[in-house]
């Protein structure tokens, strides 16, 4: 079973390209591959703290969602890990103080999510945020971003605190290896990556 925690920027984009009538954003494809409860082959567990939700909720007020949508969808969230295969409650198991190894709170409080969820992926798009003296960094792709500057992306593994690794992803680099076929291991991305240069 793959344990997946989304950082909030990316439900964030999805909940803006949705609002903007778009159907094929990154952030769009990697929640659909989330809800559908598989990846590439192994069942998916679907990881958010309560502070995580509540956060995703606020952002959607301020950018002017109105308040029944934006709580449906913390809801529907909510709803996802309950009946994902290890039926996660995010009031009860997810909890934690954020990882001070972070400069950012919240990214703190996503990491410190995702090692108490056990969690095998983050996906976020600030991965220099996640970036620390204890995460190996591999380059994995270039992107066009929508300016049409181009921006060099790469993954990080990160121990967790059980000595399990933790993969942070780029949605792009996650979309990519979904369509691919890539096991979300250690092993696999440094197989494939570790020729080339780290950030």
């Amino acid at each position: 079973m793959l344990i997946i925690v989304p950082d909030v920027n990316v439900l964030v984009a999805r909940a803006n390209a949705d609002r903007a009538g778009r159907s094929s954003t990154i952030s769009q494809k990697v929640v659909r591959q989330l809800i559908s409860g598989t990846l590439n082959g192994e069942p998916v567990q679907l990881a958010m703290s309560f502070k995580m939700i509540d956060t995703y909720r606020g952002v959607l007020l301020q950018k002017g969602y109105d308040r029944d949508a934006a709580e449906q969808s913390a809801q529907s969230l909510i709803e996802l890990m309950r009946y994902g295969p290890a039926g996660f409650d995010p009031y009860l198991v997810l909890g934690g103080t954020p990882d001070p190894s972070l400069r950012d709170i919240e990214d703190g409080g996503v990491l410190s999510t995702a090692y108490a969820a056990h969690a095998n992926v983050v996906i976020t798009d600030n991965l220099k945020d996640f970036a620390g003296q204890d995460a190996e960094g591999y380059v994995t792709s270039v992107a066009r971003m929508a300016d049409g500057s181009v921006r060099e992306l790469y993954c990080l593994i990160r121990q967790r605190p059980d000595g399990k690794s933790l993969i942070v992803v780029h949605p792009a680099d996650f979309v990519m290896w979904t369509q691919s076929g890539l096991k979300f291991s250690a092993a696999a991305i440094r197989a494939r990556y570790a020729a080339k240069p780290q950030p």
